[in-house]
């Protein structure tokens, strides 16, 4: 298998990052730059464009530790993925349904940068935006280019600005056209379109990126978008504008269903897209006994696997602080302040989403009787699950890590436990409530203090995934189903099924084809929600599908796990202490428990994200969410 490695050339900076507030009513930042330097060569051009992809300051990090000015959360603690369990989690305004509290500069809402400290999802995105546009609307000055070298800036350029504008846009809603650059003097004060009139211009701008992109590129340039991750994104962009909550115009919020047409197109570009990645000589879906590397790789030279079609290749050169930060709890980090809890907490609403093995071999939903789950709840709720859990949840009593005597630890996140201990009277946590998993899909044995110290995080590397093949498959599946009712009906100009392609990924995971009598549109949805757990796509898929509503309903819709060990010979302060971590215990009776601090409050205007009342106010055309 060809191993793509870095090449730090093509991404030297070649100016100062832009460091003012970055909505888009900031019409002429100071790059640093003059148009002299910009266009002088398609070296400078290039190296221009290129900031995009030097660090985590324009493209979103997903596993950086300031991806939203914090160390401790993602996105997914938006959704029922995650629960915090930081007191001052900076996602709980969020959650609690205050999004307009400090909007401007809050975790994800916020559309601002305050420079160096704070650059939310949408700042990002704009900032991005002037540098595409700048790119496009000036390679023509650039004396002695060729056309080859013409064709890779603007298919980079407009495949960049077709995402940066989807990342906008799936958050607000239909927007402005981001077409071009503004002067100061430049009356840019233009009314908002819908989110169908937006996605068709973003599918131009895709359409030229197919065009001019070439197949694959060179080895020290893999990372770059290419033709592939040009049509994997237009599947996705038009999946999207296919959803139900993208049919409303900008006065209304209701679900209409799915835009059947639209449904269809997406259908048939992730069926091009399909076939492209099965005769590209690199990408492929990557085989069931490789599942685990698909997200951990060794940190050697190697940044990408076959399965990335859209990824960040920059990465963090410490992983330690984010990785303790975000996904581990006492003992594995022997720290006793603010890096010694998980902050995001697998929740079980997510662990329920893992199908179960019944008697006949086949594998169903666990509210389905075939899969035998009621006789095993309260006693062996874990036996026999979707392999993909024991790849992402790691729960109370599983053996891991190891402390320096080579001693195995267990996890204590059980009732009465050491880490349930702790988390209760530690001075950052004392005030929330663990759901008693970790997370383990991004995280690994050797990621331990006491086994291998600051060392044991260098084993591994991270990458931000923003599409991989595996979601190309479920896009078909969603969008073959939507468009036709049928999961066996075959789309127009397509020659893959729903059910073949949603198939493909549970044959790849190890759960065989889906079994008769599955309602199929439950069966995608919550295959996505496995497939892609953690990996930043639950909120929006939520969102656009127009069920957060109804996933969010009651006083405590986020629940955990109540674990309480059963024949063992310890006593309960034995069990709250350090050496805890190495007692193996076996039994454990399971109670389903409300996590009752993580608090979940979704109105109907939520599925759009308030614009900044200042923007509106500067701006009379610059219409307002409904209900903001």
């Amino acid at each position: 298998m060809r191993k793509h490695k870095l090449n730090w050339i093509w991404i030297i900076l070649l100016g100062l990052f832009v460091g003012s507030c970055e909505d888009y009513l900031d019409r002429s930042p100071d790059d640093g730059l003059s148009e002299d330097d910009v266009y002088k060569d398609y070296s400078s051009l290039l190296g221009f464009m290129d900031r995009i992809f030097q660090n985590d300051d324009i493209l979103i990090f997903t596993h950086g530790i300031n991806s939203y000015s914090n160390t401790y959360v993602t996105v997914g603690n938006l959704s029922d993925e995650y629960a915090s369990v930081r007191d001052d989690d900076p996602s709980k305004f969020v959650n609690a349904g205050n999004w307009l509290e400090n909007a401007g500069t809050r975790f994800e809402i916020g559309s601002k940068s305050d420079g160096k400290n704070f650059k939310s999802a949408i700042s990002r995105a704009y900032t991005g935006l002037r540098i595409v546009n700048r790119v496009i609307s000036g390679v023509d000055q650039v004396k002695s280019i060729t056309d080859d070298q013409r064709r890779k800036l603007l298919g980079q350029a407009h495949f960049l600005r077709a995402y940066f504008y989807f990342e906008i846009i799936k958050r607000y809603g239909g927007m402005p056209i981001f077409d071009q650059l503004w002067g100061a003097s430049d009356d840019f004060d233009f009314p908002r379109k819908t989110y169908q009139e937006s996605n068709a211009w973003m599918q131009t701008d895709l359409d030229k990126a197919i065009e001019y992109l070439p197949i694959s590129w060179p080895d020290e340039e893999h990372g770059r978008p290419d033709r592939v991750s040009a049509m994997a994104l237009k599947a996705m962009t038009q999946l999207y504008a296919a959803s139900p909550l993208m049919q409303n115009d900008l006065n209304s919020i209701e679900n209409k269903g799915y835009g059947k047409e639209m449904a269809a197109e997406a259908a048939r570009s992730a069926q091009k897209a399909i076939n492209a990645i099965e005769s590209h000589e690199y990408y492929r879906l990557m085989n069931h006994d490789e599942y685990r590397s698909i997200q951990l790789m060794p940190n050697s030279n190697q940044f990408a696997q076959p399965e990335y079609l859209w990824f960040l290749r920059w990465h963090h050169g410490n992983w330690s602080a984010f990785v303790r930060a975000q996904w581990l709890t006492q003992p594995y980090d022997n720290k006793t302040g603010a890096e010694g809890t998980p902050y995001n907490a697998p929740t079980q609403n997510a662990v329920d989403m893992y199908e179960r093995k019944g008697a006949d071999g086949n594998y169903y939903p666990i509210t389905d009787p075939r899969s035998g789950y009621d006789a095993v709840k309260t006693t062996n709720p874990y036996s026999d699950r979707d392999p993909r859990f024991t790849n992402n949840i790691l729960v109370p009593g599983e053996q891991w890590g190891k402390n320096l005597q080579g001693v195995p630890y267990y996890l204590t996140t059980y009732s009465g436990g050491y880490s349930e201990n702790f988390i209760s009277t530690n001075q950052f946590t004392r005030g929330s409530q663990q759901t008693g998993y970790m997370c383990k899909k991004f995280i690994w044995p050797e990621a331990s203090v006491p086994l291998f110290g600051e060392a044991g995080f260098q084993l591994y590397r991270l990458v931000a995934v923003y599409i991989r093949v595996s979601q190309v498959y479920l896009d078909m599946a969603e969008a073959s189903y939507e468009a036709t009712g049928d999961p066996d009906a075959v789309v127009t100009g397509c020659t893959m099924s729903a059910r073949q392609a949603l198939n493909k990924i549970r044959v790849r995971a190890g759960i065989g084809e889906l079994p008769d009598g599955v309602d199929f549109r439950e069966a995608y949805r919550r295959e996505r929600g496995v497939e892609l757990m953690f990996e930043g796509h639950r909120w929006y898929d939520i969102r656009r599908w127009m069920i957060a509503e109804d996933l969010f309903k009651g006083e405590y819709p986020i629940m955990g796990v109540k674990a309480t060990p059963i024949n063992h010979s310890y006593t309960a302060d034995q069990l709250k202490v350090e050496k805890a971590c190495t007692y193996k215990l076996t039994d454990f009776t399971y109670e389903y428990v409300p996590v009752r601090t993580a608090v979940r409050t979704f109105n109907k205007r939520n599925y759009w994200y308030p614009l900044p009342m200042d923007e509106v106010a500067a701006l009379d055309n610059l219409q307002q969410n409904p209900g903001w």
